[in-house]
């Protein structure tokens, strides 16, 4: 099955664009980097579409609802075919549309402020509004194509199928507020996967320690970028009023790592000393019953051979393990096992499902050292990681490493095997390979952020300490992320 195509398109409401900072706006769309944008709300926006268009490349396609100089029509966005239908009467051409210029053979989005949500909360029940005179205009019964159907109007993360109108939607709260910035993947497969930003981690703001009072401390004192406050003097800045030595070097330190793209070493903590191995699980979820794909990568993030161990009968749940452990003893037993957040999910995991499946190989390993990157430099405060957030994949991306695209996430791919464990048909089965490579992509993000933090010490590395210190340490939890 090939990998799909993607759209990316970004979606906020008028009041943010009109109330962020320049580089706030530009801190936004470099981290999305979407081809396209559509607004929320109901006024024209003029002026919101205009500051906007000051920002975005030439060929990214805007969209408001309701202004009526924004794009409209049929539009093809990264190979995806969109609908952009400000008014009814573009619903009334899809038809037309499809005998010209739209493949059926592909789902195509339309997007419109077109459908609303009304909640009675008397009864409990909720109602879509707009949807009569949607349908009424749409003729479903003479299309041939999929479409889905995106509405500016209705919260993200909402999706539902409305009598064969399938509904979802990409629209923000009214106001700017702390309610995350939303991007929408759209895909030629039919699936939109939904990112989010929270709009404290745009310009100064995203720098550790840094929230709304001593952001405007730091502008008023000239600071309004990462970058100039990466080349201050830490005692500089700790001259600003409220901001001490360490507040100021920890700033510091942070806006570097941002603005730099790069590990920044905090202590003289070493690594482990032997070569590691790689490790990325994939089960069926956050409580998992099976761990049914180990990824696992020997040797560097660019040339390494990955190895797979993959079980796709979900009746065998300790297949996996069992061939991982196997494999792991007779070549690797002497080294360090490396997963990110491995304290928190795949180290307890791995445990717990090696005792229940195959107890044979607990004590081989419970003796194997583990080490968790993001552990060391996270909660330990070792090293400032340069990613926006502290998650795997924007930590890599920081560092400059340039994933492989499949359209796949980690919840997706839970999802994607759950459906698998309860009907194993054909259409339910999965694409292993596209599977198998997403989690490769992984350990080998996984690969360069290890690479990195080592490159960044000048420490030589001692023996590895008892897997015994890990035990007494406060573990991570997936909300700290």
């Amino acid at each position: 099955m090939p990998i799909p195509e993607t759209a990316r398109v970004a979606c906020t409401s008028p009041q943010f664009v009109e109330q962020a900072t320049s580089t706030e706006l530009g801190d936004w769309l470099s981290y999305f980097d979407p081809a396209a944008v559509f607004l929320t709300g109901s006024s024209s926006a003029s002026r919101t579409v205009s500051t906007l268009r000051r920002y975005l490349e030439s060929e990214s396609v805007l969209f408001h609802p309701r202004n009526n100089t924004s794009v409209s029509g049929p539009h093809t966005v990264d190979g995806v075919q969109f609908v952009f239908a400000p008014t009814l009467q573009v619903l009334s051409e899809i038809y037309t549309y499809e005998q010209s210029v739209l493949d059926t053979a592909t789902p195509t989005y339309i997007i419109s402020g077109l459908l609303d949500l009304d909640v009675d909360t008397t009864t409990l029940s909720t109602s879509l509004l707009g949807r009569e005179d949607y349908v009424a205009t749409l003729t479903q019964d003479q299309l041939a194509g999929d479409y889905i159907h995106i509405s500016t109007q209705l919260p993200a993360g909402y999706r539902r199928e409305w009598n064969r109108l399938t509904v979802v939607g990409g629209g923000t709260d009214a106001g700017t507020g702390e309610t995350p910035l939303i991007a929408l993947d759209c895909q030629t497969n039919g699936r939109v996967l939904t990112h989010s930003l929270q709009r404290k981690r745009l310009g100064i703001r995203a720098i550790d320690g840094v929230g709304y009072q001593r952001a405007r401390q730091l502008r008023e004192a000239g600071y309004t970028s990462r970058e100039s406050i990466a080349g201050e003097n830490p005692s500089t800045l700790a001259e600003i009023q409220g901001i001490g030595k360490t507040t100021a070097e920890k700033i510091q330190t942070s806006a570097r790592a941002l603005d730099q793209g790069e590990i920044v070493r905090n202590s003289q903590t070493p690594l482990p000393s032997r070569e590691p191995i790689y490790i990325d699980i994939e089960t069926d979820g956050l409580s998992p019953t099976i761990t049914w794909l180990i990824g696992v990568l020997d040797g560097s993030a660019d040339d390494g051979e990955y190895f797979s161990f993959v079980q796709t009968n979900p009746d065998i749940p300790g297949k996996a393990i069992e061939e991982f452990m196997a494999w792991y003893t007779e070549h690797a037993s002497h080294r360090p096992i490396v997963a990110y957040n491995g304290w928190s999910f795949d180290f307890e995991v791995l445990h717990d499902h090696i005792v229940e499946y195959c107890p044979q190989y607990e004590v081989d390993w419970t003796n194997s050292y583990r080490f968790d990157p993001y552990q060391w430099a996270v909660k330990e405060e070792n090293a400032t990681l340069p990613g926006r957030t502290n998650q795997l994949e924007d930590v890599a991306a920081a560092l400059g490493y340039e994933g492989t695209e499949t359209g796949l996430t980690g919840a997706g791919v839970a999802r994607a095997y759950q459906q698998w464990m309860a009907d194993q048909s054909p259409d339910t089965e999965l694409d292993w390979n596209r599977f198998i490579d997403y989690c490769e992509d992984d350990v080998r993000a996984l690969a360069v952020i290890y690479e990195e933090i080592d490159a960044s010490g000048r420490v030589i590395s001692t023996d590895e300490p008892s897997n015994d210190r890990h035990k007494t340490t406060t573990q991570g939890k997936l909300s700290d992320w």
